[in-house]
């Protein structure tokens, strides 16, 4: 008589206050998303946003394409499609984190927890033990003296300013793409046709969140607010979602008269935009 493996299947918190709670897939169909019929319900992510799909004793993710990525060991996963799932994975959707983890028996709450965290003491030292290998490797390359460390540190800080690409400074804030126009004027259409591929180059990635930010535009054209909805166009079939902010109010009546704000959000603050979902 052939012995059937009962897998027990935990999601284990890897960050935040609940960090090492361990969370028992005890359903074939588990859906994460903001929605409440949600079995794992947060804020910030899409209403349906994936679920973990059990069968035949292997676990499946599945992105449901909200606009909103979800990676595995930090890669996009293909929206649409079912990724397998395997011990020691991560998922990462929006501020959310967790381990993938299998066990045989079970345990007693107690014991349930301890193994939880252990499993991501495992993992973080085999995470720090990989990155140590790598340093060591490249260590000779990336700080020869300490004039080259300090301006690898000046750098990250750009980085994080944005790094300005032609006509635009492109950062990555919270989970969203910031892209802001570095024209005061954006009204002659030769101009815009440059602004407009510029856009383009820095958006091929599928299912971002981009705000467009107009803090520096002082007059714009009804071509550039073609432009603008010709991105949110091409961008949506991709699984993208765009907002608009900071725009000056005597500008917005040319959105309104375009009704371009019937068709993306716009904000006057752009920590208010980064915040909210769209």
């Amino acid at each position: 008589m052939t012995t059937v493996w009962a897998m027990i299947f935990y999601l284990i918190v890897a960050k935040g206050k609940k960090k090492g709670l361990p969370i028992q897939i005890k359903v074939d169909l588990f859906v994460i998303g903001s929605d409440k019929v949600c079995q794992l319900r947060h804020q910030g992510i899409g209403p349906e946003q994936c679920a973990l799909i059990t069968r035949d004793n292997k676990v499946f993710l599945r992105d449901w394409d909200t606009g909103i990525p979800t990676l595995v060991n930090g890669d996009l996963a293909p929206p649409g499609e079912e990724v397998p799932l395997h011990a020691g994975d991560r998922i990462s959707v929006g501020k959310l984190e967790f381990l993938v983890q299998f066990r045989e028996r079970a345990l007693s709450q107690r014991d349930l927890e301890e193994w939880a965290l252990t499993c991501l003491d495992v993992d973080n030292e085999r995470e720090l033990r990989e990155s140590d290998d790598e340093e060591e490797e490249n260590l000779s390359q990336r700080f020869i003296n300490a004039s080259q460390a300090a301006a690898t540190m000046f750098d990250r800080l750009q980085d994080m300013r944005g790094i300005v690409k032609g006509r635009l400074r492109v950062s990555h804030e919270v989970d969203a793409t910031v892209i802001r126009f570095n024209d005061v004027n954006m009204v002659d259409e030769s101009e815009i046709a440059l602004v407009k591929r510029e856009v383009f180059e820095n958006v091929t990635r599928p299912n971002l969140r981009i705000l467009l930010d107009f803090k520096n535009v002082r007059k714009m054209s009804s071509a550039a607010v073609e432009m603008v909805r010709e991105i949110h166009r091409s961008v949506s079939m991709r699984g993208s979602t765009v907002a608009l902010c900071r725009l000056r109010p005597e500008l917005r009546s040319i959105l309104h008269t375009m009704k371009l704000e019937d068709e993306m959000p716009y904000y006057t603050d752009k920590r208010l935009a980064l915040a909210d979902r769209w």
